[in-house]
């Protein structure tokens, strides 16, 4: 009789929340790992790389802001 092989599990830690996923999104140039939990036809339950992005992009724009006012004042 022989033995079966074991499945190989892949287990991934989130960069932006810190958990550990096997579904997960990996960044180009930042190889940043990103868990996201999708049904397909359906909306993302869990998506830390758009959250991720969008925290980024607001955080730009506040320093923007910020540099702005310290121009006129």
């Amino acid at each position: 009789m022989r033995r079966k092989k074991p499945k190989i599990q892949v287990e991934v830690t989130c960069d932006h929340c810190g958990d550990k996923t096997e579904t997960f999104v990996s960044s180009y140039p930042d190889y940043l790992k990103f868990c996201r939990i999708h049904i397909p036809g359906k909306e993302p339950e869990k998506d830390c790389m758009s959250d991720y992005y969008k925290e980024k992009k607001n955080a730009k724009t506040l320093q923007k802001k910020k540099q702005r006012q310290s121009l006129f004042y």
